[in-house]
């Protein structure tokens, strides 16, 4: 099992990695403890029933799958679910599923009964990467994503690689956009690995890697302030194309990968990204003008009075962070 620590000014928690780390849960739950499994429709059974039975004390809450969930009318039936139920303040939430699950979960958890517990088992490789690590919960509004939100770190985090064989290949490359990003922006060797070998061949380490590259920004400006957002790259357009699509027609990752082409102010370095995006099958154009998206990107919650930061990238392996009149 790997085991790496981030270290959180609310409280450090541990992200664990271990292939059938699903079956052996007993080690890391506490039966004593009231659970509330939330995890949307599309999560296996089989997965959820893990979970169940590894606690004598739960309750499960299903909702449909996809970012349409990451809503104040979906916040709203959860919490109202949890008041019903007469969950304490000594229950935990556990976030069983993909981004939007640890993000609507996390989100619920922070602001129920003014903060309780919650535990992310990430399914996806999109949240075993990125979102069920840095404490960030959030749900969206119908014009803007992610500005209703709050920091709120998982008791833990468990990854289980072997849940990702119930993906479809469209979800994994979705995953495949944010990691990417991890090497475009702090780990050039790290980069040309995914270009040259079988990122599915060796996931537990390219997980592992990946959440070492994200506690470094995230343990050195927890809450956002200043060098993480350079894990935002591609996030302000990528952002606006889902808000524009009302989150119909692309994945998040995929999105991600069309802005991180489109923010690159270097050729060079956008042919290499897109050699790499196209391996992992992801889209890198979208035919929406930045006229289009320019009132969705106004709209994004990194912007500063007339200022947006932009991140860029001056070097593979290497990222700017650069505050422009970004009028597009």
């Amino acid at each position: 099992m790997l085991k790496i620590t981030i270290e959180s000014a609310k409280k450090p928690y541990d992200v664990l990695i271990e292939n059938g780390l699903l079956d052996h849960l007993e080690n890391h739950l506490d039966p004593a403890v009231f659970y509330v499994i939330v995890a949307d429709d599309h999560i296996p059974d089989e997965y959820v029933a893990k979970v169940a039975r590894t606690v004598p004390e739960h309750l499960v809450i299903r909702f449909p799958q996809g970012e349409q969930s990451k809503s104040l009318s979906e916040f709203s039936r959860i919490t109202e679910i949890l008041i019903r139920q007469n969950v304490r303040k000594d229950s935990c939430l556990i976030a069983l599923g993909g981004g939007v699950t640890g993000d609507l979960t996390g989100f619920v958890a922070s602001v129920y009964l003014r903060g309780i517990p919650f535990i992310q088992i990430p399914t996806t490789l999109l949240a075993q990467i990125d979102s069920s690590v840095g404490g960030k919960v959030a749900i969206d509004t119908a014009t803007a994503k992610n500005v209703i939100g709050s920091f709120w770190p998982p008791m833990k985090v468990l990854i289980d690689p072997l849940t990702l064989s119930t993906l479809s290949e469209r979800h994994k490359n979705n995953g495949m956009a944010e990691m990417i990003k991890y090497g475009m922006i702090a780990d050039k060797d790290f980069f040309y690995r995914m270009k040259t070998e079988d990122v599915f061949q060796n996931l537990e380490y390219f997980i592992a890697r990946s959440v070492q590259i994200k506690k470094r920004f995230v343990e050195s400006d927890e809450f956002d302030t200043g060098i993480r957002q350079a894990l935002n790259f591609g996030h302000t357009i990528g952002h606006a194309l889902e808000s524009y699509y009302q989150y119909n027609k692309y994945f998040h990752g995929e999105a991600i990968a069309i802005g991180m082409v489109r923010i690159l102010s270097s050729d060079a370095i956008r042919k290499e990204l897109i050699e790499v995006l196209e391996k992992y099958h992801l889209p890198t154009q979208d035919p929406i003008g930045m006229d289009d998206l320019k009132v969705f990107i106004n709209r994004d919650k990194k912007n500063r009075k007339d200022l947006l930061k932009i991140v860029d990238v001056e070097e593979i392996g290497k990222a700017i962070i650069v505050r422009s009149q970004y009028q597009i």
